[in-house]
């Protein structure tokens, strides 16, 4: 399970509440579970990814783009993925605390990168990621639906403090 800890990352989990406030910055905890592990009890890879995905999302919604509002305020249809990828540094096992912080690293045009960075509780890195992402609308005319546009700079000013 991963735990939600907003803009303050030192603050007590068992104290946690939904920011309302712009965040840069989405910063969560996990505790690697039996499920989350390969015969080896390492994390198996594409847990990382669920987890990437999670993080993208819930920096969104703290500022006030969740699914619902991007669609209500941008008729965004979704984000879907561009490219993905991941650089591994330090194995995350089983019982390991883990904080991942998750930020949009660049805006260019109609696609944006979210890079998140896990580290292990005792600071050591575990892994780097990044998402590239393309800001989609409806188009019934488009081969698969969607059509790419420019982000508006609306959304792109709730991330600002």
């Amino acid at each position: 399970m991963v735990e939600a800890l907003g803009e303050n990352p030192s603050r007590d989990p068992r104290e946690l509440t939904e920011e309302k406030t712009a965040v840069r910055e989405h910063v969560a905890k996990t505790v690697v579970e039996w499920a989350h592990c390969d015969a080896a009890g390492i994390v198996f890879y594409p847990y990382f990814y669920t987890w990437f995905d999670q993080g993208t999302e819930r920096l969104f919604r703290a500022n006030r783009l969740s699914y619902a509002e991007l669609r209500r305020d941008f008729g965004v249809a979704g984000m879907p993925l561009l490219e993905t990828g991941a650089r591994y540094t330090n194995a995350c096992k089983l019982g390991d605390e883990l904080v991942m912080r998750t930020w949009v690293d660049e805006w260019a045009g109609r696609t944006f990168l979210v890079k998140h960075a896990i580290v292990h509780a005792d600071g050591r890195p575990a892994l780097e990621g990044f998402e590239r992402r393309v800001w989609a609308v409806p188009d019934p005319a488009a081969p698969k639906g969607l059509r790419a546009i420019p982000i508006p700079e609306e959304a792109i000013a709730r991330f600002a403090d």
